[in-house]
């Protein structure tokens, strides 16, 4: 693709996806992972069916509530929205477009969507570099695909070819309770207790179809790159992982760890992903036991 010296303003691909049903993707940004120097994220999602979205907590940031209409035209709001403000937890009834500022320390939530007859947008403008909260969960959710196979650490040292690089230092409780290969991937799910796994519907405009959703303490995703393979670095804020150089991002609701480890005819490439509770002095120590 060509480009243009203007690229580097462009953020491409700014899609995750939804954390509340019908769990379909949304635009998220937030300026840490790309301009660190400025204080601000976004989160436009869908709504296009009675849900309820969060639990009450509070951040150290203003932000900005946008209820908006249809896509078609933003003045037609058909629904009823009701948003709980304050410790007291009050109740406000949304049924037009508005915008809600939420002052940093004011609990809120939860927003729960109690008419939608119509669809309608909702965005969240953060005012800050990085989503933080009050209630920051300690561990990490993910998803994998319905094909993704269980397997032991010898077999996934098979699917990949070579061994699989682990851990030498690991905090208290964390065990590895389940390892999973999917696409070019192993996946390998640390916890301290067996791990559950429900099974969620992911969908878009055009589609929809099923998934795994789990939560563990810590999950650990492994490529293996043959030699010569070009691999696009990671976007965030770069760190030291012993001698090696590795990425910190940013997810919302949890941190990842990225970085390339070297191997006999080619190179690892390594993410460690943990919730935000985890100091990041930890994370780093974590991924410096890497063998």
């Amino acid at each position: 693709m060509e480009t243009t010296k203007y690229e580097k303003y462009i953020v491409r691909d700014p899609l995750s996806w939804n954390i509340f049903p019908p769990y379909t993707p949304r635009l998220l940004f937030d300026s840490k992972n790309y301009y660190p120097e400025m204080d601000f994220g976004i989160r436009y999602t869908y709504i296009n069916e009675p849900i309820q979205m969060e639990r009450p907590h509070a951040h150290d940031f203003d932000q900005f509530f946008c209820f908006m209409g249809t896509p078609e035209d933003q003045r037609i709001f058909d629904g009823d929205v009701e948003l709980y403000l304050g410790e007291e937890e009050t109740k406000n009834i949304i049924n037009s477009a508005s915008v809600v500022y939420v002052p940093k320390g004011m609990v809120h939530c939860p927003i729960i969507w109690k008419r939608v007859s119509q669809p309608m947008m909702f965005i969240n403008i953060v005012l800050a570099s990085s989503y933080t909260r009050s209630d920051q969960h300690e561990g990490f959710f993910d998803r994998i695909e319905m094909t993704a196979k269980k397997v032991t650490m010898e077999e996934a040292a098979r699917f990949l070819g070579v061994a699989v690089p682990q851990p030498g230092y690991l905090p208290k409780d964390y065990v590895v309770q389940d390892v999973y290969t999917q696409d070019d991937s192993v996946k390998v799910y640390l916890a301290e207790n067996p791990i559950e796994k429900r099974i969620i519907s992911m969908g878009d405009a055009g589609k929809s179809r099923q998934q795994y959703t789990l939560q563990c303490k810590m999950g650990i995703n492994i490529k293996w790159q043959p030699e010569g393979e070009d691999v696009i670095a990671a976007i965030g804020e770069p760190t030291d992982i012993g001698k090696y150089r590795g990425v910190i991002i940013d997810r919302e609701q949890h941190y990842q760890l990225w970085w390339l480890m070297p191997g006999k005819s080619g190179q690892y490439e390594i993410t460690l992903s943990v919730g935000k509770k985890m100091p990041l002095d930890e994370l780093k120590k974590i991924a410096q036991s890497f063998k």
